[in-house]
This record gives C-alpha cells, structure tokens and sequence, in this order.
C-alpha cells in the first residue's frame, strides 16, 4: 500500500468519524430492561465524505475458527501509521480519548459504593466478575507515597461470546476480558471507563470478512452491558 493512498483512507476514517450521525440507543441487555445510553451507529451504506477512490479490499476467504492471524509486518505497520499520523489532527490524549467510554460518578458517591453498585449491577444481568487489580496499593507499596491517586481495575466476561469472538479472531485475547477501571482524578472526583469497542462501526466496511449477524447481535449486548454495569456504578443503583 502506498504512503498515498494510506494517507486518503486516514482521511476518510477520521473524517467520516467526525461526520457521522448518532441514533437513538439500543435497548435491553439480558434481564435489565434500561436502554443503554451508548450511542448506536447506523453506518450501514453510509457515503464517504469525498469522492475518493479506495484500493480493493480482500476478498471473501474461508476462516478456520480459533487461528491466528498472520503478522503484519513491523515495516508495513510502521508506513501505515506514519502515514495516517501524517494528517491526524488529534493529539495522543485526544486519541486515546476518543477509544473510551466514561463516566463521572455522582457527587457524594464513596468509591467502594460505585465498586459495590458495579457488581450487583453485573450479577443482576448475568454477567460475571472475574478479577480485581488495585493497581494503587501495588503503586503505594512500591512509592510509598501514601497519598497516591486510586484507581483500581474490574473485569466482567460473558465466556461464551467471548469463545465465539476468540473462534473469529483470536487476537482478541489481548482484549479480553472486558475491563472497567474505577479511577480517582486530580480534583478526586470518581471516574469509570472502559475501552468503546463497538462492532457497528464495521458496518461502514467494504471488506466481506464480516462476522456473523448472531455474534454480532450478541457482540453488542456485552457493549451493552458494561455500559449498564458502569452506569449503575455512577448512580450509585444498588
């Protein structure tokens, strides 16, 4: 691929992503019947924003579930990532920003609260807690400085999505499981964020390696329900 053409596809997919609209949010994760506040995207034939003339993607291939991908090169990945960084008008913050779903916890919320309200939340949809990293403590052990910021990691998993996920692409280990972190700011306010992984925005792409229209339905109720899971951690709903 050339630094060209690689820098017109950086363009439409930061364009696009700044153009597109936002509809209303699913509804119904497994036993909770509050909609989600997630954003849904209906990308589905969506226009690019220019007439701009993208390379063929690959064709339909036969994946065989539960294989690795083969590698990119470091030389190819680097040239991509020169090349989209070329044009991109958000700094590392901004990027990293715009990966991530979050929100603030309610004033007067203690911090063990949101954890607390977080876990009945996850075991009220059936969706199980599978481990707990206090990353201040281990900062506080190794620093001493006692007056460390908190912040702490949770992780949740539907096992068998994520078997399904894994049979499509087994790098997605690196991703699992889903992890929300519980973290204090400088102001000491509460914070809860996870990682926006959202399978609706492959809708917009050309290539036919798809998932299929069932792991995609389930891939957007696991969205869903860490969305509901760190929403009830905010408020507070025990």
């Amino acid at each position: 691929m050339s630094r060209n053409v690689a820098s017109r596809i950086a363009a439409v997919l930061l364009l696009s992503a700044l153009c597109l609209p936002v509809n209303a949010a699913d509804d119904g994760v497994k036993r909770d019947a509050k909609p989600s506040q997630l954003p849904s995207q209906n990308l589905q034939g969506m226009p690019l924003p220019f007439n701009i003339q993208l390379p063929p993607t690959r064709p339909k291939e036969d994946q065989v579930p539960n294989t690795v991908t083969p590698s990119i090169s470091p030389e190819a990945r680097a040239n991509f990532v020169a090349s989209m960084m070329a044009i991109n008008p958000f700094s590392l913050r901004d990027m990293i920003a715009m990966m991530v779903v979050k929100y603030p916890a309610k004033e007067g919320l203690k911090f063990d609260d949101v954890v607390e309200a977080m876990k009945l939340k996850a075991n009220e949809i059936n969706f199980k807690f599978v481990g707990h990293n206090p990353l201040w403590k281990d900062i506080i052990a190794i620093t001493g400085k006692t007056d460390t910021p908190r912040v702490e990691f949770f992780s949740f998993c539907d096992a068998v999505v994520a078997r399904q996920i894994l049979d499509l692409s087994l790098e997605f280990a690196a991703f699992l499981p889903c992890r929300v972190a519980v973290v204090e700011d400088a102001h000491k306010k509460i914070w809860l964020m996870t990682l926006d992984w959202d399978v609706r925005w492959l809708d917009a792409s050309k290539n036919p390696n798809t998932m299929s229209p069932e792991l995609r339905d389930k891939a957007i109720l696991v969205r869903d329900a860490i969305d509901k899971i760190m929403r009830a951690g905010a408020s507070g709903d025990f």
